[in-house]
C-alpha cells in the first residue's frame, strides 16, 4: 500500500500503514524514566546536548537510550558549562526533579555537532555571519567569505570542531536557496533533520546495468501469476506501487472460503546485500513524505519504475497466499517468489465509485471480473475488521491533513484526508499478510525484524480512564479494556470529543518500534507481526524479503544473525522517528505558508488541546492547527493537570477540549513554524456547567514564543481556593470600540529574532 505522496525531491546529477496503538487488558506498571536510563547519581556518561529554544539550559540525550517524553535529562543553564545545541559532552547525574526527570550537569564539551546546520547568510561591516534556523541554537556563527552564496541567502554551515573558541565559527558548505524560492521549506526541513536527499555515484552506478524489462532468466523458478487477475489500489498521487491483491472465492462444494493473494514488489532482487544501494537504503531507513514532495529510500529508477507494480507490465514479486475458511480462519498459507502483471492501477476513490456507489459507468470501465473481485474483497475485509476488533485490537482513527496546491505549487487549502472502506480493505489485507509472514518466521524459529508494540503503562492508562470518566465516556466501575475503549471510540466517532479522546489515548500508549525480540503487538492484539508489504519505502521490509528468499531457496543463514538484525532494527526505529518528526515539521511549515496571507481573518474551529501556556485550536477549514496564548483570553486562566480544560475569571469560565471557538489570525512566524491567533468567541461553561457564549477581553498580545509550545507534565497540586485569592473581578463584555482600536497591534515576526538583533 503506497503512501500518499507526490513528485520526489529532484536529485542532482550523480556526484542519492500506520500502526494502531491500543492497550491490552492487563499491563504491569513500568519503571520511571529515570530508572529506565540506567544511570546512577554522580555517574559520568557521554551524551548530546539539546538546547532550549528560550535559552534556559537544555537537555541531554544519551546515545542508545529510548526516545520518549521525559527520557532526556534536564540541564539548568548554570550547569551547561557553555554547551550549545548539538555538542557532544561528558556529564554526570546531579539529582532528580520533582516530576521524576533526572537532572544533570555538563562536565566537559568534547566537540561540536558534525551535522551541517541551515541558516541565513548575512554580510556585516566586520565580516560574514550565519543566523541559524534552528531555534535551539541561539548563537550567531561567524564564517569566512564564500563564493557559494550571496547576502541573505539560505546556506548550510559546518561548525568548527574546537569547542573552546570564544566565538562560534563555521564554514559555508552549500547553498540552499532564497527564502522566496518555491518549495524552499522542503530543502530546509531536510537540512534541519539531516535527511539524505542525494544518491552517491556508487549507488547510481550500481543501478546502471539493470535492464528496463525483465529478462526470461529472472522468471525461471518463480511462480508465474501473469494470467492471474491482480490489481493495485493506492492514492491518486502515488508514484510507486509496491503491493497488489488477488482474491478468489472458493467453491462451496470444496468447503467454501477464499484464496487471498498479496503480491509485494521484490525489491530485494535488485538490492544486493552490503552493496552501495543497500548501505544507502539502510542509512535512510524509510522514505520521507512531505505534502508535495517525497525523499525516497531507493532511487526513482527502482521505486517508480523497475520495482513499481505498474499496470500491464511484468514485475517480480514476493507473494503471500492465504486460504481462509468461511469462518475467516487462515487454514493454509504459502509463500513464494513470483512474477505478476497487474491488470489495473486503481485509486481508493475509483473502488468506492465502482463498488460502494455502484456507478454503472465506472463498473463498465473496470470490467465485470475486476468489479466482482473488488465486491468480494470489500465484503471479506469488512468481516476481517470485525474479527480484528473482536480479538481486542483498537479501532483508533487519527485525522490527517491533506494540503491542496495551486499550479505553481503553493498551498492554497488544507482539508481532512478522506477515508472509507476502500482504504480499510487494503489495510486489512496488508495486516493479514504481515501477520502471516511473521508467523512463518516464528514457527520456524528464524530470527527476523518484528514490528512490536509493548503494553501500555498502567498508571498512564488509568489517568486516561479518569479523564474519560469525567466526560461520562466510561462508567465508574468500567476498566479501560479494549472492549470498553472500542465501544467508547464508536460512541464519540464524528463528534466534538473524538479528536481529544484519540489524542489523550495515544499519549497513554507506547510507541510501536522494530525489534528482533518478538514481544507481540498490543495495538493489533497479535503475538506475531512484522512489516513485509512496503519494501520500496521501509528498510525492515526489505530485510524480511531478503531473509524469506534465503529460507525459500534452502540457503543457510549466517552466524550471528540475531545480533546483526538487532542493530538494523534499532537503526530503522531511529530513522522512522526522525522521518516522522521531519514530516510533522514540514506540515507546520506548509500551514504557515497557507495562513500568512490570512492574517486578520476569522475562522471557526475546535479546541484540540492545551500546553501550560497555549490553547491549540484546529480550524474547520482550512484544516490546520493554530496556537492561542492563554494570556490572550484575559482573566488569568489556568490549565488543569490533565490538560483537558482551562479555567479563568474566578472559575466562572471553563473552556474544554472539543469546545467550538472562533479565532482571528494575528501572526505567522515561519522561523518557528507557528501560527498565532486569539479567540474572539467561544462556547464555554460557567462554574455550574451551564453553557454560554464567552467573549474574551483580548487583554494581551497574541504572539507565541517557542517556550510556550512546550507541553510539560502538568503539576498535580490541587487548587483549593478555586483561584480566587489573586484574581481580579471578571471584566464584562468587550472593551469599547475606541479602546479596541487604540490597543497596539501584536508585534510581527519572531520574538527570538527581534530580541537577538537588539541584543547585538
Amino acid at each position: 500500500m503506497a503512501r500518499r505522496s507526490a513528485p520526489r525531491i529532484p536529485v542532482r546529477a550523480p556526484s542519492r500503514t500506520p500502526d494502531r496503538r491500543t492497550p491490552t487488558q492487563t499491563s504491569k506498571p513500568q519503571a520511571a524514566p529515570s530508572q529506565g536510563l540506567g544511570l546512577r547519581p554522580y555517574e559520568s556518561f557521554e551524551a548530546t546536548f539539546l538546547g532550549h529554544p528560550e535559552g534556559a539550559g537544555g537537555f541531554l540525550r544519551v546515545p542508545g537510550a529510548p526516545k520518549g517524553p521525559r527520557m532526556d535529562l534536564f540541564v539548568d543553564w548554570r550547569d551547561a558549562c557553555g554547551a550549545i545545541h548539538g555538542d557532544r559532552v561528558v556529564a554526570e547525574v546531579s539529582g532528580e526533579g520533582r516530576d521524576g526527570r533526572l537532572k544533570a550537569r555538563v562536565l566537559e564539551i568534547k566537540g561540536r555537532g558534525e551535522v551541517p546546520l541551515p541558516g541565513t547568510l548575512q554580510k556585516q561591516p566586520w565580516g560574514w555571519r550565519v543566523v541559524p534556523l534552528e531555534p535551539r541554537l541561539a548563537q550567531i556563527i561567524s564564517v569566512p567569505p564564500t563564493d557559494l552564496a550571496e547576502d541573505g541567502e539560505l546556506v548550510s554551515v559546518k561548525l568548527d570542531a574546537d569547542p573552546g573558541a570564544k566565538q562560534l565559527r563555521g564554514t559555508v558548505v552549500a547553498r540552499l536557496g532564497k527564502r522566496t524560492d518555491l518549495k524552499i521549506e522542503n530543502k530546509l526541513t531536510a537540512a534541519l533533520f539531516n535527511l539524505r536527499t542525494d544518491f552517491p555515484d556508487a549507488v547510481m552506478n550500481e543501478l546502471a546495468p539493470f535492464p528496463t524489462s525483465i529478462p526470461p532468466e529472472w522468471i525461471q523458478g518463480r511462480e508465474d501469476l501473469r494470467e492471474t487477475l491482480t490489481c493495485t489500489v493506492d492514492p491518486p498521487t502515488a508514484k510507486d506501487f509496491d503491493d497488489a491483491i488477488s482474491l478468489e472465492a472458493l467453491p462451496r462444494s470444496e468447503g467454501g472460503g477464499w484464496l487471498l493473494g498479496v503480491h509485494i514488489a521484490d525489491v530485494s532482487h535488485y538490492v544486493a546485500e552490503n552493496g552501495p544501494l543497500d548501505e544507502e537504503a539502510r542509512l535512510r531507513g524509510t522514505s520521507v513524505y512531505f505534502p508535495d514532495e517525497a525523499i525516497p529510500m531507493i532511487p526513482e529508477r527502482l521505486s517508480g519504475d523497475l520495482c513499481s507494480l505498474r499496470e500491464g507490465v511484468d514485475r517480480l514479486t514476493m507473494t503471500a497466499w492465504m486460504t481462509l475458511s468461511p469462518e475467516l480462519e487462515v487454514v493454509e498459507t504459502r509463500l513464494s517468489e513470483s512474477v505478476i502483471r497487474s491488470a489495473k492501477r486503481l485509486t481508493y476513490d475509483e473502488v468506492k465509485e465502482a463498488c460502494m456507489d455502484l456507478s454503472k459507468r465506472k463498473r463498465a470501465e473496470l470490467s465485470a471480473p475486476l468489479c466482482a473481485m473488488l465486491d468480494e474483497a470489500l465484503v471479506l475485509s469488512r468481516r476481517l475488521t470485525q474479527i480484528r476488533l473482536g480479538r481486542g485490537a483498537m479501532n483508533l482513527d487519527t485525522e490527517e491533513a491533506e494540503f491542496i496546491f495551486d499550479a505553481e505549487g503553493r498551498p492554497v487549502d488544507a482539508r481532512r484526508y478522506p477515508r472509507h472502506d476502500a482504504h480499510r480493505m487494503i489495510e486489512e489485507f496488508m495486516l493479514l499478510a504481515n501477520e502471516t509472514v511473521a508467523r512463518f518466521f516464528t514457527r520456524k524459529k528464524i530470527p527476523a525484524i518484528y514490528r512490536i508494540h509493548d503494553e501500555p503503562d498502567a498508571l498512564k492508562l488509568e489517568v486516561f480512564a479518569d479523564v474519560a470518566r469525567t466526560f461520562g465516556l466510561l462508567k465508574p466501575n468500567e476498566l479501560p479494556t479494549p472492549e470498553h475503549l472500542n465501544a467508547m471510540l464508536d460512541k464519540i466517532r464524528g463528534g466534538p470529543l473524538e479528536a481529544m479522546i484519540n489524542t489523550l489515548l495515544l499519549r497513554s500508549l507506547k510507541k510501536a518500534e522494530y525489534n528482533v525480540d518478538n514481544i507481540g503487538h498490543s495495538g493489533l492484539a497479535l503475538q506475531d507481526y512484522l512489516h513485509f508489504t512496503s519494501p520500496i519505502r521501509r528498510y525492515p521490509d526489505l530485510i524480511v524479503h531478503r531473509l524469506l528468499r534465503q529460507v525459500l531457496r534452502g540457503r543457510a543463514l549466517p552466524d550471528g544473525l540475531h545480533s546483526h538484525l538487532a542493530v538494523l532494527a534499532k537503526g530503522a526505529s531511529d530513522c522512522e522517528q526522525k522521518a516522522t518528526e521531519a514530516e510533522r515539521e514540514n506540515d507546520k511549515w506548509k500551514a504557515c505558508l497557507l495562513m500568512k496571507s490570512r492574517i486578520g481573518q476569522r475562522f471557526r474551529g475546535r479546541i484540540q488541546g492545551y500546553s501550560a501556556k497555549v490553547v491549540f485550536v484546529t480550524l474547520d477549514a482550512p484544516f490546520v492547527e493554530v496556537g492561542v496564548p492563554l494570556a490572550a483570553l484575559g482573566g488569568d486562566f489556568w490549565v488543569d493537570e490533565h490538560r483537558t480544560k482551562a479555567t479563568g475569571l474566578r472559575g466562572s469560565v471553563v473552556l474544554t477540549i472539543g469546545d467550538g471557538v472562533e479565532v482571528e489570525i494575528t501572526t505567522v512566524d515561519e522561523n518557528l513554524r507557528r501560527v498565532s491567533a486569539w479567540i474572539t468567541e467561544a462556547k464555554a461553561q460557567d462554574a455550574h456547567g451551564k453553557a454560554f457564549q464567552f467573549v474574551p477581553t483580548l487583554a494581551a498580545p497574541a504572539v507565541l514564543k517557542e517556550g510556550d509550545l512546550e507541553k510539560p507534565r502538568a503539576r498535580r497540586e490541587s487548587r483549593t481556593d478555586g483561584g480566587q485569592g489573586r484574581r481580579g473581578s471578571a471584566p464584562k463584555g468587550r472593551p469599547p470600540k475606541k479602546a479596541r482600536e487604540a490597543r497596539p497591534k501584536p508585534p510581527k515576526g519572531s520574538v527570538r529574532g527581534s530580541v537577538k538583533r537588539k541584543a547585538r
